[in-house]
């Protein structure tokens, strides 16, 4: 996989990468882009996983060059 200049892997043709291998122990998820519009603490995402419809919302949020990476904890799950 190459590299951009910023020095990040690219991403789907989302913009967004998630990272839920901790959902079902920690109930928590980590979604990372360099999409320049970037979330605020409270703010709620969808995550689809195995079936389920997972409502998350920013707990952690960090900005980097060219991106941001928010770390998100599930408040609800639909079947």
């Amino acid at each position: 996989m190459a590299f951009t200049e910023t020095g990040l892997k690219p991403f789907a043709e989302s913009g967004y990468e998630i990272l839920d291998d901790d959902l079902e122990v920690r109930r928590e998820v980590t979604i990372w882009s360099v999409d320049p519009l970037v979330p605020r603490i409270g703010e709620l995402f969808i995550v689809e996983r195995d079936g389920l419809v997972h409502d998350v919302v920013v707990i952690e949020l960090t900005t980097f060059r060219g991106g941001w990476s928010a770390l998100c904890r599930v408040v609800e799950v639909y079947r």
